[in-house]
């Protein structure tokens, strides 16, 4: 989320764009013991605009915005490959990248604006699977979460912290944790996933710009105990590690 006033954001650029180079170390899924490494390119921009912006805090397009209150439509993405290689899942369908997108109901707590200080952030995502089977709809999350933002971390660097839990619709529990009858062998029992609590996370992440370069890292722990999946024969583990980094540079600026 860029850290500026109002008044400095006039004399901003509405567009930036440039390219960048990113990397995440992450399981294979939630609950899974195997991970992989990936490093990607990726298109670097900025818009600053009314409603739609695309910053460092992602982008999202805002429909009611105050100092206290906001509502907004944002996204994530989770890439992901290699998970045919997966000891659990041998023989069972490799797991594509996942995008999500949603409404969400933001209020300030602590802060003067949403760039600083504490929030409560309520996202609701549908989540849709792109890959070499087409793009798939697989069903929706709820990630309730405080956010804190420092965005003067060592007079630097932008600061977030995040503290949420996670509850799952049947369907999106089921693409990661159910074993239908095909794919049934003597070590992996058939499981049907519900809906319900998908467990609870802590991330903190740093962000820093300098002239025409960005630079960014995240690391995120997730605990899925007491999550209504915790049994499946493919969770092995409740503790989840993923770190991603990137560096980006800025080469055009347009009003």
């Amino acid at each position: 989320m860029e850290c500026i006033n109002k008044a400095s954001a006039q004399a901003l650029p509405k567009w930036e764009a440039g390219l960048g180079l990113g990397g995440q170390v992450l399981r294979d899924y939630r609950g899974s013991k195997e991970g992989q490494v990936n490093a990607f390119p990726f298109p670097f921009v900025i818009y600053r605009g009314d409603f739609i912006k695309a910053d460092r805090g992602g982008v999202r397009g805002e429909f009611l915005t105050n100092d206290r209150i906001e509502f907004t439509v944002s996204g994530e993405a989770a890439l992901n490959g290699q998970s045919e290689d997966n000891e659990l899942r041998e023989g069972m369908p490799e797991l594509e990248s996942a995008f999500e997108l949603g409404p969400s109901l933001n209020i300030n707590l602590t802060g003067e604006d949403f760039t600083r200080g504490w929030q409560l952030r309520l996202p609701l995502r549908a989540v849709t699977t792109v890959g070499r089977t087409g793009v798939h709809y697989e069903g929706y999350n709820f990630n309730p979460r405080f956010t804190y933002n420092q965005p003067k971390l060592f007079n630097r660097w932008l600061a977030s912290f995040n503290v949420g839990v996670l509850y799952g619709s049947n369907r999106y529990h089921d693409y990661y944790y159910t074993v239908r009858e095909e794919f049934v062998t003597p070590t992996r029992p058939r499981y049907e996933a519900d809906a319900g609590f998908s467990g609870y996370y802590f991330k903190a992440g740093l962000s820093a710009r300098k002239q025409d370069f960005w630079y960014g890292l995240s690391l995120r722990y997730d605990n899925l105990s007491g999550t209504t999946f915790e049994d499946s024969p493919l969770v092995e583990t409740n503790d989840y590690f993923s770190f991603s980094f990137a560096v980006a540079w800025i080469g055009w600026k347009a009003n």
